[in-house]
């Protein structure tokens, strides 16, 4: 029987961990395998440990994409032997990202993954990250992620909110699909394009010249193929595992953002670690960030050639993507963090 977990309690914050240790076999499902597009071998799977600490682990994805399979998955295998294990709730088993991100902050769910325009319901700044074209490839990113501006931010994040960034991995880059090439801002004028829900998506969208509609991620595929909405913006590993190249005619390149998901934790949770285990923690965070980073980007390589030398979905790369970015950019110093903003572009 797995013990209990010993994390602190507060009076005003109780934590939910306690619940999830009764479900080993959920456990017991580890993946082990980050090969993109190949069925995960679990015959090689380790039993949950009795004596560990688990840590439930929520996120929106489908479970057969990079960020379970190779982010989550290598999660688990770091942390084996370090008193920490992690159970994983993939595809909004425990609810969408907003509600997961506020189950953290109440002290209900252990762990969740979320972007920064969630972030920035609790901080304003951390959504900053979302800004259309505020890096121009992924190594700005990282470098971005890890740096001093965005370490700041964090850390206000987690003072003011209770909530703390572990990890930043890589999610991918955002293009738009539609039934239509979409080259100009003057392609998006009546389009219904869908968005995560929440504000800087809208202000992204409405920069680069369209409207967007906010709507669940596993509402999207059914609401494309019954025409309810006629494109929608994901990255490409997140598009082929929903997807959603089935029900529309064109990819377009536009590339608006080069986007990270962030996976955190509340205080009670972090505070009531033990030194070895936070180290431990920090370390496995490390290198899962590095494994979603590269099936990330060879899933990206990969399915867009698969889609070039194919017969469904088109890729359109006639993309006008310095207009859009102009466009962006003075949209996004409007926005309450546009010093937070630029401080990022002088440094790249």
């Amino acid at each position: 029987m797995t013990r209990k977990t010993s994390l602190g309690r507060s009076s005003t914050s109780r934590r939910g961990t306690a619940a999830a240790l009764g479900v080993a076999a959920t456990a017991t499902l580890l993946l082990t395998g980050c090969g993109v597009g190949e069925p995960v071998d679990r015959s090689t799977v380790a039993a949950a440990d009795p004596d560990a600490t688990t840590l439930r682990l929520a996120h929106v994805y489908d479970a057969g994409h990079p960020v379970e399979e190779c982010g989550v998955s290598t999660l688990k295998e770091e942390l084996q032997g370090s008193g920490l294990q992690v159970d994983s709730f993939p595809a909004a088993q425990l609810g969408n990202e907003a509600e997961s991100l506020e189950q953290v902050a109440n002290g209900s769910l252990d762990m969740a993954i979320a972007g920064p325009s969630f972030l920035g319901v609790w901080h304003k700044p951390a959504e900053v990250l979302d800004a259309a074209y505020l890096f121009e490839g992924v190594d700005q990113y990282v470098e971005t992620v890890e740096g001093e501006t965005m370490t700041s931010v964090f850390d206000d994040l987690y003072e003011s909110s209770d909530i703390k960034v572990l990890s930043s991995w890589y999610y991918g880059t955002r293009h738009v699909t539609a039934n239509k090439e979409i080259s100009g801002t003057e392609d998006f004028q009546g389009l219904k394009i869908r968005t995560p829900n929440a504000p800087l998506y809208l202000e992204n969208i409405k920069a680069m010249g369209g409207t967007a509609t906010p709507m669940a991620l596993d509402e999207v595929y059914l609401a494309l193929q019954q025409g309810v909405i006629d494109a929608q913006e994901n990255p490409i590993p997140t598009i082929a595992t929903s997807k959603f190249n089935e029900v529309q005619d064109y990819i377009n390149l536009t590339g608006h953002m080069v986007q990270g998901v962030h996976i955190t934790t509340g205080r009670t949770v972090y505070e009531g670690l033990t030194e070895e285990q936070r180290t431990a923690l920090d370390s496995a965070m490390g290198a899962a960030a590095d494994a979603t980073r590269q099936c990330i980007e060879e899933q990206e390589q990969s399915v867009l050639e698969e889609w070039k030398n194919g017969d469904g979905i088109q890729v359109n790369e006639n993309v006008d993507r310095e207009a859009f970015a102009a466009a962006a950019e003075e949209a996004m110093l409007e926005q309450p963090w546009g010093d937070v903003y630029q401080q990022i572009k002088d440094q790249q």
